[in-house]
């Protein structure tokens, strides 16, 4: 009798977390402008309304784009519900046996993009040029006293009597006086 209450307590066990609900989140983001693209941490998730899954709660960027408004980057923290708190979470997502969805809903609102004048655009632009050009040169860092290693010799000179070894794939001629062009080469002008 014993052993058929430790084998149903074996079943349950092993079918409970098995039938198991799951907690679905979702975030829904939506706009004034139908259509604006939405990122959530950079990620693209699509026009307005979009919306995506997340798996944990904090801090979320969310960035709204759309033509002809401003661009919307705002920070936003998700709270945990009490379902989510250390303990009570692994009971819900693994035990419990019904489906949670738990949807955060986030509505931005978009400005329309301020055309800035030419003129305007022109005299900053200019503006910045005089003090750039009234702004001391840079200075150059003083070179280091003791360097711990020298630099190497752009190019190693090699002296015009040192033979060239030959290897046994390909001969080498040997090198014509300095000063003097090569018979090959006068030929061709």
């Amino acid at each position: 009798m014993a052993g058929g209450r430790v084998g149903r307590l074996l079943i349950l066990a092993i079918a409970l977390p098995a039938t198991g609900g799951c907690v679905e989140r979702r975030f829904v983001v939506a706009t004034n402008v139908p259509g604006a693209q939405v990122y959530v941490n950079n990620v693209p998730i699509g026009p307005s309304p979009a919306d995506t899954r997340w798996e944990y709660p904090g801090r979320y960027e969310f960035r709204v784009v759309a033509q002809g408004y401003e661009p919307l980057r705002e920070y936003k923290r998700v709270w945990p519900k009490w379902y989510e708190l250390p303990g009570l979470d692994f009971v819900f997502e693994a035990l419990w046996p019904f489906h949670i969805e738990d949807v955060r809903r986030f509505q931005f609102e978009l400005v329309p993009a301020t055309q800035v004048r030419t003129d305007e655009l022109l005299d900053a632009a200019n503006r910045l040029r005089e003090r750039a050009t009234a702004m001391p040169p840079p200075e150059q860092p003083d070179p280091p006293a003791n360097p711990s290693r020298p630099a190497p010799p752009a190019v190693i000179p090699v002296p015009a009597d040192t033979p060239v070894p030959a290897g046994p794939a390909a001969p080498v001629a040997p090198r014509p006086p300095a000063g003097t062009v090569p018979p090959s080469l006068s030929s061709r002008s």
